[in-house]
């Protein structure tokens, strides 16, 4: 999956660390669930996989990410987002 978005494995650590998503349900806002539910239903995924969640937070944070060049501008590009998604 890391290779698929073209994130560096450690780009992709700090989002897997910042996000929590650790292949269960994430804590997110309902509102945000809900969508990462819809959007893994209409692709046949498994919205409790890590893949499946990190393809859906690619579609929204996944460019800024990967411009990201050290882990601290990663910090800085997931963390706006995380403050979004997170209750």
């Amino acid at each position: 999956m890391v290779r698929d978005n073209g994130w560096t494995e450690e780009q992709a650590q700090v989002l897997l660390d910042c996000l929590n998503l650790s292949g269960s349900v994430p804590n997110w806002k309902p509102e945000h669930l809900q969508r990462l539910h819809d959007w893994c239903s209409a692709r046949r995924k498994n919205y409790q996989t890590i893949e499946a969640q990190l393809e859906f937070v690619h579609t929204t944070v996944g460019m800024a990410l990967k411009q990201a060049t050290t882990r601290e501008a990663a910090r800085s590009a997931v963390g706006r987002y995380v403050k979004t998604l997170q209750r």
